[in-house]
């Protein structure tokens, strides 16, 4: 059934077909839109978010790497959207065979869109594959190229003010891709670097080490997502830092980072090939050295997005 949105700047003749709906609310809805022969993507937000999402299309209007918005209506608090035919996530799920130069132009794409962000203090918080957008061709041969990349999903944004951190009183985020004191709720640049770490790893072929498969099985043992996470990580790039305890406020929350890096400490004794160090050399090692760099346990201790970009890996040949 056609349906007709108005936007700032006229109307959008739409088909209806739901993309995503959220907890049984019609209001809270993403749909995807015809107009002619282009595709776009509504979604009908909070107030709240329709806010943030106009201060950073203000701030960041032209961007190559960063989806803004492209219209909207106030009235309703919608945003639309250019579309986009994957998300990393599912493009690597459905095509484990993806060229290897192709995830590397993923990649620095990604890592543009950070530093874009990074350079007006602002953090994503949320950087994962599913909020990584990719336009791809395929020619006759069936060889896939990459058209276009955009970092998206800016619904927990967030400007730093003073350079300070984000203290929030819950973790924010995918708890898969948190960074271990993003996991106490507090977030600054550095945690952006953590999450582009591991977005990294699965994108390069380490997805297995790092995706939870089984939630209710971790739940009737016991043990809650967040802590199985905080010990694999401990566990891949080594043990609890002072540097990461000095930025955490919270005293439980620091006992429980040194209680799940002795865990991790344990695990490792009994099995070393656990460390990053270990099995990060099926990589390279220059993807290593850099992806090392981003998954420093320290904050402070991280490599910036700026270092990154930089790295020689960008120039090594595929």
């Amino acid at each position: 059934m056609a349906s007709t949105i108005v936007g700032t700047s006229g109307r959008l003749y739409v088909q209806g077909e739901v993309l995503r709906r959220h907890h049984k609310d019609d209001k809270l809805s993403i749909f995807k839109a015809e107009s002619g022969n282009k595709s776009f993507v509504f979604k009908r937000v909070s107030p709240r978010v329709y806010d943030l999402s106009q201060n950073l299309a203000a701030e960041f209007a032209g961007s190559r790497r960063l989806r803004m918005h492209i219209d909207c209506n106030e009235k309703e608090h919608i945003l639309f959207y250019p579309y986009f035919r994957d998300t990393l996530l599912a493009l690597i799920k459905g095509d484990p065979g993806f060229p290897l130069v192709e995830r590397k132009k993923i990649l620095r794409r990604v890592g543009e869109a950070i530093q874009e962000l990074h350079g007006k203090d602002w953090i994503h918080i949320d950087v994962k594959p599913d909020n990584i957008l990719v336009n791809w061709i395929c020619d006759k041969e069936g060889n896939k190229t990459v058209a276009d990349v955009a970092l998206g999903d800016f619904d927990i944004a967030s400007k730093l003010e003073g350079g300070e951190p984000c203290q929030t009183t819950h973790a924010i985020g995918n708890v898969m891709w948190r960074s271990p004191e993003g996991q106490t709720g507090r977030v600054t640049k550095a945690s952006d670097m953590f999450s582009f770490g591991l977005v990294c790893i699965y994108v390069l072929g380490g997805g297995e080490c790092l995706l939870l498969n089984d939630y209710q099985e971790l739940v009737k043992n016991g043990i809650s997502p967040e802590q199985e996470i905080l010990i694999r990580h401990f566990s891949y790039f080594g043990p609890v830092t002072e540097g990461l305890l000095q930025q955490v406020n919270s005293e439980d929350w620091r006992n429980a980072l040194k209680g799940a890096s002795q865990i991790a400490e344990e695990v490792v004794m009994e099995q070393p090939e656990l460390r990053f160090e270990w099995w990060g050399k099926e990589l390279g090692p220059e993807v290593q050295n850099m992806i090392s760099g981003m998954t420093n346990t320290g904050p402070m201790a991280r490599t910036t997005i700026d270092q990154v970009l930089a790295h020689p890996w960008w120039q090594e040949a595929t």
